[in-house]
């Protein structure tokens, strides 16, 4: 799988705070977290993808969500995992209100 990588804004930058892992039907998670998202439960249906590398931030798939159900996010993060090259690199999912 070729995954161009399309690196953060500024302003996406500031928004983020960290990525928390989770056991989801046997698959470790990665989900980004906003700083807002403590006093927030991230709420909404549609799921972007990227990676945390030594050089910092990137989108998978241009920063455009590509998945819309659960079902879906784990499937496009297994293969995202599976085709990882780089062992230090951390993909992750990070959850969007669709408008």
């Amino acid at each position: 799988m070729n995954l161009t990588k399309t690196k953060f804004t500024d302003s996406e930058l500031k928004k983020i705070d960290d990525i928390h892992s989770f056991n989801e039907m046997g698959i470790t998670i990665n989900m980004l977290m906003d700083k807002d998202s403590f006093t927030k439960i991230p709420s909404g249906n549609h799921y972007k993808f990227g990676v945390l590398t030594d050089t910092g931030y990137y989108w998978f798939f241009y920063g455009k969500p590509v998945a819309n159900s659960r079902d879906k996010m784990r499937e496009i993060f297994h293969a995202i995992c599976n085709s990882n090259q780089h062992p230090s690199d951390l993909p992750f999912v990070y959850k969007v209100k669709r408008k």
